[in-house]
């Protein structure tokens, strides 16, 4: 009896195989940045766990998250990396999307900025933050270091015009730095630990502090997410999963990464990830640094009016993933 028991159970696994093998994997496309943030992404795209949780999965790697932006708005892609730093501004402007689940920055705390850094050169006689009142800073304008460093300036009682901001790519902030263009650059990671391997007479002037809560979400369109909401539940699967082999495996996780980002190689990618924390769940405090995210942007007249939370983060996939995979968030922090 055991051994026709055996043989049944054995037939529908197989017949399980089959049909699951016959349904092709569902396509869907993801704006991500070539850095560090989104390791996750790259990792569950390698090790084939979106895959697994059936879906194929396309990356665009873009520079910053406006281009990810003009992606989903173009119809390219139906997700996006979205930094409470400037995703409120996209929102703002008609950005149909919402964040279903998170992707980087530690969700146990309203401020979590150790991936951002100020950097300048020896012989350009700055030391601290309140010196860079009359320099030239290169950075992305818009992005989540300018709104870092509009925010440590405002601390230290420099007003944000008295600072001169041009306006630089990521991947031109290493150069731009060591070729003397500028007098410091504010940048996120790997950039910063980019800078500290390649410029031998680079100066941290400031990493993170607690002055900004940097988390980015992966938001979906919210047509995708109204009519294929079993869909994104798997999706947000997926990433919880690679999210926690990333955390778990984080030098294969770092290897994986030189395959995405530009100019990337491991020491510097290890190095990076020591900043990291790739935490998938929306917390409390995730909400709270939204809100204080846009008041800071309200401030640097970057948002025209307050935004409310739930015009750009959808809580019940992610609220129903960590209930459906405990599993998958045993090892994090708990956010208290």
């Amino acid at each position: 009896m055991k051994r026709v028991i055996g043989t049944v159970a054995a037939v529908a696994a197989v017949m399980v195989v089959m049909t699951a093998g016959a349904q092709a994997p569902a396509p869907l496309a993801a704006a991500v940045g070539g850095n560090m943030n989104h390791v996750p992404s790259f990792v569950g795209v390698e090790k084939g766990i979106f895959l697994k949780h059936g879906i194929d999965l396309k990356l665009k790697v873009l520079s910053t998250g406006q281009e990810m932006s003009k992606a989903l708005q173009a119809g390219e892609v139906q997700i996006i990396g979205s930094a409470f730093s400037n995703y409120p501004v996209a929102v703002e402007r008609g950005m149909a999307a919402k964040g279903v689940v998170g992707m980087m920055g530690d969700r146990t705390s309203r401020y979590s900025d150790a991936p951002v850094s100020v950097w300048t050169r020896k012989g350009t006689g700055i030391t601290k933050i309140e010196e860079l009142a009359g320099r030239k800073v290169g950075l992305p304008v818009g992005g989540t270091s300018d709104e870092y460093l509009g925010v440590l300036l405002a601390r230290k009682g420099v007003a944000r015009d008295k600072v001169t901001f041009l306006n630089v790519p990521p991947g031109n902030l290493v150069s731009t730095l060591q070729g003397g263009s500028v007098d410091a650059v504010a940048v996120w990671e790997p950039f910063g630990s980019l800078i500290q391997a390649k410029v031998p007479d680079a100066v941290p002037l400031a990493r993170g502090g607690g002055y900004i809560g940097y988390y980015i979400n992966m938001a979906i369109r919210t047509d995708v997410i109204d009519k294929s909401p079993e869909l994104v539940e798997r999706y947000v699967i997926g990433v919880a999963e690679a999210s926690q082999y990333t955390r778990k495996n984080p030098d294969e996780a770092a290897e994986i990464a030189t395959r995405w980002a530009p100019g990337l190689d491991a020491v510097v990618a290890r190095q990076a990830l020591r900043h990291m924390t790739f935490d998938p769940r929306i917390t409390p405090h995730t909400i709270a640094a939204w809100e204080e995210n846009v008041r800071t942007l309200v401030e640097q007249k970057k948002l025209r009016a307050p935004l409310a939370w739930q015009q750009g983060i959808e809580l019940r996939f992610i609220e129903k993933v960590m209930k459906s995979h405990p599993q998958l968030f045993a090892d994090l922090k708990p956010a208290p």
